[in-house]
């Protein structure tokens, strides 16, 4: 990509480009949402994707709270890090508008609730009604007020006898309609034999457990049927659920977590629901991931997608010769995988800048054999030990989310192994904290522009390429929040942004999301791992990084770091400052 991307401050957390996702809601007029993560950073925002992921809205019932009005609960989901909530006609809408949700408000009490979904980044995807109504006009006027308010599935029982209108209707009106099926749904399902895609059902699991049924088996019922599905609690056991429902390619779907019977603490039952939503959810997510991988998508990005003229400039800066002999022939492998943006599946341009990179230096200089792979089976223990370093080239996204790729990961770098990477491996995994605690990265706040950078560790093999001096560099320059793992007490920083010969204002404004306390905002580091060698740069969005002799041998050197031949002090950076 090429484009600027700057944040939007209209909706906190929603990006004008699809690869910059701010990572903490900004708090600006007329923004109240307080959500720390952007869809990269948890899966229970993640899922909403309907392009790379599933497709699917993952709330509460705004009735969870019931002493409080839908506005105030709305706060209490988004406080819970999610992005949907569930009306219902039986609460009160707002302190300031002492009605109930219901089609009888009139229009500016009913934008004032797509106002306050707004303000809080909120959705509304679904409405609950007891009952459905059983005459034309009272159906008709439902399924307008829950269109004009957002809310693109209606909840409600109704008489098999009404569905051929219901779905006439909601195919008119371009609204979908979930009966609400308690216990053994076989019967609901009958009914809408033959009926049109705007008609389902919603399902309880609460009720099919009182009806003997599981998850897994209510959903083999239902099928593409299914809308919606309510959840009290008990959510780890919906793993084979989840994934059955991936398998099923059900979408759109609006999963409701709801309080657990007799929970005397509903914030702290849905706290604990939500995040048992995100461990029963990796499987799927694996699933999901191995599918991409088998599609033209996930195929590693090689320099033939490169114009001649770039092939040409990257092989003229990639280095002849090593920078120290190896010690022995050596195997890199290197995975370019993106599981991030539905505009753009394929990720960021200079991928295949990388890759060919990557394969011209290991040709010219012997330093390295590199494997490029995105299969999973290549990141699974023991098979990846048959690698001296892993590379990520730009791999951004929940990418792995395969407990045992995982473990693979993990294991392999604290038994000696190396890893690194580039770019938007900063964006990678961020569910998974002791990745990004082992990379010491974390999201942060970014746009293309042209800064100063000084060299903080002059006498490393891996920076004497610089000599020393400072230069200026046109990158996406990544602002770590200060709650990131990105630390020098536990890094030791290469490089870094000089902030006093810097341009430090974004796009001519101040930027509190963009602003460490320390004004620390490096660029390049290593760390050790265990027994691992690890070394990151945020840096590679703009072609410089694969056409520039400096940053190729900074590269090449970083590998041979990774790989175990080039040694490197690694001692974190304020320690070295302490002695």
């Amino acid at each position: 990509m090429t484009k600027r991307c700057l944040f939007s401050l209209a909706l906190a957390i929603t990006p004008l480009c699809a690869q910059t996702i701010p990572t903490q809601a900004v708090p600006v007029a007329g923004s109240q949402s307080i959500r720390t993560n952007g869809t990269l950073g948890t899966i229970r925002l993640g899922v909403t994707d309907d392009g790379v992921w599933f497709g699917w809205r993952v709330g509460i019932p705004a009735v969870a709270f019931r002493k409080l009005t839908f506005s105030d609960a709305a706060a209490k989901a988004d406080a819970l890090g999610l992005n949907s909530v569930v009306g219902s006609d039986t609460q009160t809408l707002s302190t300031e508008i002492p009605k109930k949700l219901t089609p009888a408000l009139l229009r500016g009490e009913r934008n004032a609730v797509k106002f306050r979904m707004t303000e809080l980044s909120l959705a509304m995807p679904a409405y609950h009604v007891d009952a459905i109504p059983a005459d034309e006009a009272g159906r008709r006027k439902l399924l307008e007020f829950a269109k004009a308010v957002g809310a693109g599935i209606v909840i409600g029982t109704a008489q098999p006898a009404d569905f051929d209108a219901l779905d006439k209707l909601a195919t008119e009106l371009d609204v979908r309609v979930a009966v609400d099926s308690k216990g053994d749904p076989k019967a609901t399902i009958a009914a809408m034999s033959g009926m049109g895609k705007n008609l389902g059902v919603a399902v309880d699991t609460g009720s099919w457990a009182k009806a003997g049924i599981k998850p897994a088996d209510g959903l083999a019922l239902v099928k593409d049927r299914l809308m919606a599905v309510n959840i009290p609690g008990n959510v780890a056991a919906m793993n084979d659920f989840f994934l059955g429902a991936f398998r099923a390619s059900i979408k759109p779907l609006v999963i409701t977590l709801d309080v657990t019977p007799g929970a005397p603490d509903a914030m702290a039952d849905l706290k604990r629901s939500v995040e048992a939503f995100e461990k029963a959810m990796l499987p799927a997510m694996a699933a999901r991931v191995a599918q991409v991988v088998d599609s033209p998508v996930g195929k590693i990005q090689r320099g033939d997608r490169l114009t001649a003229s770039m092939r040409q400039q990257i092989d003229a800066a990639v280095p002849r010769q090593a920078i120290v002999q190896p010690k022995k022939p050596r195997k890199l492998l290197v995975v370019d995988l993106q599981m991030y943006s539905k505009a753009q599946p394929q990720g960021h341009d200079t991928i295949p800048h990388g890759n060919w990179m990557l394969e011209l230096m290991g040709k010219y200089t012997g330093a390295f054999e590199p494997t490029f792979s995105n299969d999973m089976e290549n990141l699974k223990y023991p098979k990846i030990k048959e690698y001296d370093a892993v590379f990520l080239n730009n791999v951004c996204g929940m990418v792995f989310p395969d407990p045992q790729v995982r473990q693979g990961i993990l294991r392999y770098v604290r038994e000696g192994g190396g890893i690194g990477g580039n770019h938007a491996v900063t964006y990678a995994n961020l569910n998974w904290p002791e990745f990004t605690d082992m990379l010491g990265a974390w999201s942060g706040a970014h746009r293309t522009e042209q800064q100063v950078l000084k060299i903080d560790d002059p006498g490393s093999p891996l920076t004497k390429m610089f000599d020393a001096k400072g230069l200026e560099h046109t990158d996406e320059f990544y602002h770590m929040p200060s709650y990131s793992p990105y630390t020098r007490e536990k890094q030791h920083v290469l490089m870094s942004v000089d902030v006093e010969k810097s341009d430090m204002a974004s796009a001519g404004k101040m930027c509190k999301e963009c602003t460490r306390a320390d004004h620390d905002y490096a660029v390049s580091w290593i760390k050790s791992y265990g027994k691992g060698r690890v070394y990151v740069t945020p840096l590679g969005h703009t072609t410089i990084l694969y056409t520039s002799k400096q940053w190729e041998e900074h590269l090449l050197a970083a590998i041979q770091y990774m790989l175990g031949d080039l040694d490197a002090d690694a001692t974190p950076s304020a320690k070295i400052v302490k002695k």
